[in-house]
């Protein structure tokens, strides 16, 4: 069966972050549909998007196959989107990917009938074998289909290496102004290390990468329509270093000036050193973050980090001395973590001048080590149905406990954990608009106190003011921050 016309769907998120970026992800399946001549649509219940919203689009576009890109968190709400669906357009298609779907695989269709297909790991080509009906979908590998009431499995797709050969995202069908002004894009997919709370490898284990010509097309192509923020989502962005020097000498000698590139994402504290740090601001990057996760050495060896203390120390110093935006995440409270090991992580998340903290309430995603861990000790809380649809990780909510680390006792630690991270944003506001007093304290006293986070995540207009005022900083009256860096230095 040919699909001709594809309505793709964002359902809620429960997640801190929020919706306010446009998603890449299904982005790289709209332009592969755009460019396979397949007519779609698209509707984002992430940015408030409502059933009702949704039921109009698809009476007025009447598509013959709607697809669902699925996460962990908050599913059980996108299973009750698509049971509605089935209900309004029985004669549509409904094919689920993402995720949720590539970690769960069959038990995702056990679990909502209402799915016909999924797709497993990278999409686009499947999506589009899909659409054009000339294989049977027993023959179309990467998707989970059903087949005399079982639910089968085709096989996984030959892993895609030469990722040029994937048109990135121009949001033909996307409504921009709904977004954040900043465009996420990434050069590289998959993970190779062992991290034990971490999803991300058992979706793409395979390291494969972008050339530096094709990935840099992508930035000018915005650039040349105004955009100037962009956050490089990739998960191992660094990992060749080479490679990186090679993107920072492209920048320049396409003379794209005023840049402002995020690594907000997270790299690897071992994958960078000052020089490359250095390079890299040199070039346009101005904010990077670090996933320590832990605060010791012991703890990084539970985490399977593969990272010691003093690598992880010398990365945020040279970041902070070098001027950039530096945001930090840590796994606070992780099985086998002691009392002292979580001080131990508040006392490195406050030592350096840092811009942002996320000390994470940890939620153990299914698959991952950490969750098997939990399960098999039967330390659960909340049991992982509960957790996965209602507790967000900047909630004070444990959702498992250990010996270790009693409940009560959890509760109190992601409290402070709460506190710490608003007096790191008040710090980091006070060095950042500390010319002007009547700024300063507005944003110390009114704003960032519990309310800036769910401002920043969740309304576009402040998200997009505050964005302006950092660039403004960062790029224009900022070529170096002598407080920032002789604080760094000292430590």
């Amino acid at each position: 069966m040919r699909f001709n016309r594809v309505l793709l769907v964002s359902p809620p998120v429960v997640s801190r972050y929020g919706g306010l970026r446009i998603p890449a992800g299904v982005g790289y399946i709209a332009q592969a549909l755009f460019d396979g001549g397949v007519d779609y649509e698209y509707v984002d219940m992430r940015i408030g998007y409502s059933f009702r919203y949704l039921r109009k689009r698809i009476l007025d576009f009447r598509p013959d196959m709607i697809g669902f890109s699925l996460s962990s968190l908050g599913y059980k709400e996108a299973y009750r989107i698509i049971s509605g669906v089935r209900k309004l357009l029985p004669s549509a298609a409904i094919v689920a990917g993402g995720h949720h779907v590539t970690v769960l695989k069959d038990r995702v269709l056990e679990e909502c009938p209402e799915i016909d297909v999924g797709v497993v790991a990278d999409g686009e080509r499947t999506v589009i074998d899909l659409c054009r009906g000339d294989i049977p979908v027993r023959s179309v590998q990467g998707l989970l289909y059903r087949e005399n009431g079982n639910v089968v499995f085709s096989g996984d797709r030959p892993v895609l290496m030469n990722l040029d050969e994937l048109a990135f995202p121009r949001y033909h069908k996307f409504k921009l102004t709904n977004y954040s002004s900043q465009i996420p894009i990434h050069s590289s997919r998959g993970c190779m290390y062992a991290c034990t709370f971490c999803p991300n490898r058992m979706i793409a284990r395979i390291y494969r990468v972008r050339s530096i010509g094709n990935f840099v097309d992508e930035i000018e192509y915005w650039y040349s329509r105004g955009i100037r923020q962009f956050a490089i989502d990739d998960d191992n962005f660094t990992f060749q270093r080479a490679r990186v020097v090679e993107f920072c000498d492209e920048i320049e000698r396409r003379e794209m000036k005023d840049l402002f590139l995020r690594c907000s994402n997270g790299v690897r504290a071992d994958r960078v050193d000052r020089e490359l740090l250095q390079r890299m601001y040199d070039a346009g990057v101005k904010e990077i973050g670090f996933g320590v996760d832990g605060g010791n050495d012991r703890v990084l060896k539970l985490l399977k980090k593969g990272e010691t203390l003093e690598t992880i120390e010398n990365a945020v110093r040279n970041a902070c001395e070098i001027g950039m935006d530096v945001r930090l995440f840590f796994m606070i409270g992780t099985p086998r973590e002691t009392l002292e090991d979580v001080e131990d992580s508040l006392r490195l998340a406050q030592k350096y001048p840092v811009t942002k903290l996320n000390l994470n309430n940890p939620i153990p995603y299914p698959g991952t080590e950490m969750y098997d861990y939990i399960e098999e000790h039967k330390l659960f809380l909340i049991p992982p149905d509960v957790y996965l649809n209602s507790v967000a990780e900047n909630r004070s909510v444990p959702v498992f406990e250990t010996p270790e680390i009693a409940a009560a006792e959890r509760v109190k630690i992601l409290k402070k954990c709460q506190q710490i991270e608003k007096d790191t944003i008040k710090k980091s506001v006070s060095r950042q608009l500390g010319r002007n007093v009547l700024i300063r304290f507005l944003m110390r006293n009114l704003f960032v106190v519990g309310l800036f986070e769910r401002l920043f995540f969740n309304n576009l207009f402040f998200r997009n003011l505050f964005e302006k005022i950092r660039y403004k900083i960062l790029i224009k009256a900022r070529p170096c921050n002598r407080h920032l860096r002789s604080r760094a230095a000292e430590l």
